[in-house]
């Protein structure tokens, strides 16, 4: 038997590797056979049995290509979607909001409130913390804060992705890329639920619920890991023994105080 192997000339003059010349090449091989020469090939007598290769470790090739595009295709489509800015509107605020809040906070903690029951506005929250707050211990910059209903609070902002890479386990790659990649801002969303402590302290916590960097949905525990647990310490409120009961509903966060403090021994 001639161990003559025929070479598939068409397929050889292909330049570029393509799923279609993948697929032909696969046609022909299993088509026609390829002998080979190999110690379970041989026969007794020193002759080659002709060993059919089938089309399955083509196909496993053509496979494997496809996921690899698909894969590249998704990053892609995450990483566009990451620099895109959300659809959200700016709340309106003026300067008067942010005295009243801040005048209500301060009532609160002197125990200066007339009734069991406080209310703040989202336009009153948002100038609090647009003109009240240090911008550099707020985890975004320019925040835009929404109160939704069930105790939601949403944080919209930006965040240098120096900021992110730097705080990150990964703040080692900081030195690596682009300053101008490095000082490019991406659009973080945060929604948190609000939930009262009472162990060991008296305490507000904003657990993160859904995180989104620009458009693209990121798991929610990947806030702690972006960023510096410094950064995140306005998620956790230290609060006045007299609140019984915080509430966030739609526009607006609703307090219940005790009339008066309770009596000290």
């Amino acid at each position: 038997m001639s161990s003559f192997i025929p070479s598939p000339v068409p397929f050889l003059r292909l330049s570029i590797l393509s799923t279609y010349s993948l697929y032909h090449l696969s046609v022909y091989v299993s088509n026609h056979g390829v002998l080979r020469r190999s110690q379970d090939s041989e026969a007794p007598g020193g002759s080659v049995r002709a060993v059919r290769l089938g089309c399955g470790g083509c196909s496993s090739t053509v496979l494997a290509f496809i996921a690899i595009a698909a894969l590249v295709a998704l990053g892609g489509w995450a990483v566009t979607h990451t620099l895109q800015a959300p659809d959200v509107e700016a709340p309106r605020f003026t300067r008067e909001d942010g005295v009243r809040a801040q005048q209500k906070i301060l009532d609160l903690a002197l125990h200066r409130v007339r009734s069991g029951t406080v209310l703040f506005s989202e336009a009153e929250v948002n100038a609090f913390v647009s003109r009240h707050l240090d911008p550099t211990e707020l985890p975004v910059r320019d925040p835009m804060i929404r109160l939704r209903d069930g105790d939601i609070l949403e944080i919209v902002g930006t965040v240098a992705l120096d900021r992110i890479v730097r705080e990150s386990p990964v703040g080692a790659l900081a030195d690596m890329l682009p300053a101008g990649w490095l000082a490019r801002p991406l659009w973080l969303s945060i929604a948190a639920r609000a939930v009262m402590s009472r162990e060991p302290r008296h305490t507000l916590r904003l657990e993160p619920r859904r995180l989104l960097l620009g458009r693209q949905r990121v798991p929610a525990f990947m806030l702690r890991l972006m960023l510096d647990p410094s950064t995140l310490r306005l998620m956790r409120i230290a609060l006045p023994a007299e609140i019984q009961t915080l509430r966030i509903e739609r526009g607006r966060v609703v307090i219940q105080q005790a009339t008066s403090p309770p009596s000290r021994t």
